[in-house]
């Protein structure tokens, strides 16, 4: 399996000209046709048009000539998992953008996807975040583009998540004791995994911050799974 797409080898003692890729509704979802001595081919499974894909068995036919050579079922679904948040001031070693003066600032998500299909992660949302505080708002959100293949992607925000302090003013910490910050992934195929890290604010003359623990929370439905 690649990015977006779905690799498939035939054995080379067997002769066969198309391959169709059949959804679970019964429906062709797309054929490939094999050039005399080809033994591998690929479908395109999540393109950057695609809204999403329809999860669950597929079915593969191998045809020679309009007679079927033999056919195979697979499962194809993406499940997301956000294992770790880690900030950039206790994990300074890693791939930060150190041109910008705030790096320091900034979050990295881990995401790992179980499944057998790649998904596509289009946003993080950050809700209760200290630069959300800070901005008096919910929650702060960054966009992506960025594929989902199955294993462990670190995805680096692409702004500030732990600021306390801005251009006009600074967030008043007195008020704040333990406070908890869910990120939220959203992503084309599957479901949207958050991830709760609890984060303790200092006084208000420094008002450093502590990350106390994190852990997974159960994935929240969403319109890339159908």
């Amino acid at each position: 399996m690649g990015d977006a797409n779905l690799e498939i080898e035939v054995t080379d003692d067997v002769s066969v000209e198309f391959i169709n890729l059949i959804d679970p509704n019964g429906e062709l979802f797309d054929q490939q046709r094999l050039a005399s001595g080809e033994t591998t081919t690929s479908f395109e499974v999540l393109g950057r048009d695609q809204d999403s894909i329809l999860t669950g068995d597929y079915e593969l036919i191998a045809l020679d000539g309009g007679e079927q050579v033999d056919t195979t079922t697979l499962t194809l679904e993406a499940e997301c998992t956000i294992t770790d948040v880690l900030w950039a001031v206790e994990n300074p070693d890693m791939e930060w953008d150190k041109n910008s003066p705030v790096w320091d600032e900034y979050a990295a998500v881990v995401i790992e996807n179980t499944g057998t299909i790649p998904s596509l992660l289009t946003e993080l949302q950050w809700k209760g975040s200290p630069v959300a505080r800070l901005l008096s708002k919910e929650s702060q959100s960054y966009y992506h583009e960025t594929h989902l293949p199955p294993g462990k992607t670190t995805v680096y925000s692409k702004g500030s998540v732990y600021a306390t302090d801005g251009a006009v003013h600074s967030l008043d910490c007195d008020e704040l004791g333990t406070e908890p910050m869910t990120v939220t992934a959203h992503v084309q195929v599957g479901s949207n995994p958050s991830y709760t890290q609890q984060i303790k604010y200092g006084d208000s003359q420094s008002c450093e911050l502590t990350i106390v623990d994190g852990s997974s929370d159960e994935p929240i439905s969403s319109g890339g799974e159908n």
